[in-house]
């Protein structure tokens, strides 16, 4: 009698301690055949990865800690599933697509570790893509201004990051600071690529740190947020020479949804001030896109536009796609992309996807890209 009595209280201990966490394993599997072709720089065609959802493997987890407390983890990294390797490890499988640690309630919620720039998030949500395959809104700023570092565009690594509570009555929103950990100094420095930089534009302790914020109202069928953010002494390749200069990015975008069709608008503006010896940057780009439901899927199609201020250096993009659902789960999609190079222009098609891509087209080429595939999600 009493050994039963012990089995049934540790077996209660343990269904509480199970309702109180949760760990979780996730991923999704995305593979297609798709097609480059860029002007000048001939065509392939093979198998993809991520057309339509970056191809993902991760954990994540929940502690209840009473009184409306909650600790949660997040560790996620890409996969390459056409080679069976990961997309950004250099010695194993790594979490670089996001690795947090967080404390949440009704204060909202902080968090610690790797994630999405906040500067990011709206180009995800007014995307018809949102933000993958050849259909998405290309983010041609950073690459054009030469910044590298732990802190890119898309991710902040070494993040501090406040979110808004959920009760709000549809505001929401975050903060975020992101280290970029650089030891300062006043001499010479030669970089891990072979460059270097003059003790006049030496690295501070200061260099590669993001501050950025987020806010926003979503309520019934409308969203509409606005982010700014700005990287401190951002490196920006000149000759073999690195300027040591902040990066600015500032976007607004909304969406509606109809029910028949979900219209969105995005616009952002990248920005570096030069200096006496290097000319101004600033590229807007504009993007207009909807969605509609037909069939077992969603139509997509979109329109961006990415305008250099002080030369030609421009380019046009028209995509469409349609994406089948064959379950919760899994679906299947299709998507066409062209890009056209105006004047100077020589962008090419970034698109989100691994294991495939074209080199860079002619100035002022054109690069033409389609896709199928299947998506599962698990």
């Amino acid at each position: 009698m009493k050994k039963s009595l012990i089995a049934l209280a540790v077996l209660a201990a343990s269904g509480a301690a199970m309702a109180q966490s949760s760990v979780t394993l996730f991923g999704i599997v995305d593979a297609g055949v798709g097609y480059i072709k860029a002007d000048g720089a001939g065509h392939v065609t093979g198998l993809l990865t991520g057309g339509n959802s970056t191809a993902r493997l991760g954990f994540r987890g929940t502690e209840d800690l009473g009184g409306g407390l909650a600790a949660s983890f997040w560790l996620e990294g890409a996969l390459n599933n056409d080679v069976g390797g990961g997309a950004s490890q250099t010695t194993g499988y790594d979490f670089q697509r996001r690795s947090t640690i967080s404390l949440s309630g009704t204060f909202g919620e902080i968090r610690l570790g790797r994630d999405f720039a906040a500067t990011y998030l709206p180009s995800i949500s007014y995307d018809v893509s949102g933000q993958r395959g050849f259909e998405q809104i290309e983010q041609f700023g950073a690459a054009g201004a030469g910044v590298t570092g732990l802190n890119g565009t898309t991710r902040v690594s070494n993040a501090v990051s406040y979110f808004l509570p959920s009760n709000l009555g549809g505001f929401y929103g975050n903060v975020q600071y992101a280290f970029g950990e650089r030891a300062s100094t006043q001499t010479a420095v030669t970089l891990a690529n072979g460059l270097s930089t003059s003790a006049a534009n030496a690295i501070t302790d200061k260099t590669g740190n993001y501050m950025g914020g987020r806010l926003g109202y979503a309520n019934g069928p409308l969203d509409v947020s606005a982010s700014y953010g700005q990287f401190a002494d951002a490196v920006r390749t000149v000759g073999t020479t690195f300027y040591a200069e902040d990066y600015k990015i500032a976007n607004i975008g909304a969406s509606y949804d109809f029910g028949v069709v979900k219209p969105m608008v995005f616009i952002q503006q990248d920005k570096i001030d030069g200096r006496a010896t290097i000319a101004d940057y600033k590229l807007n780009t504009y993007a207009l896109g909807a969605t509609a439901p037909l069939g077992a899927g969603v139509l997509r199609v979109q329109v961006s536009r990415y305008d250099t201020k002080g030369n030609n250096v421009d380019a046009n993009k028209y995509s469409v796609g349609y994406v089948y659902n064959l379950s919760k789960r899994t679906a299947l999609y299709a998507d066409l992309a062209r890009l056209t190079n105006k004047n100077g222009g020589q962008f090419g098609l970034n698109g989100g996807v691994g294991g495939l891509a074209a080199g860079a087209p002619t100035v002022g080429g054109d690069v033409t890209a389609f896709a199928v595939g299947v998506k599962h999600s698990f």
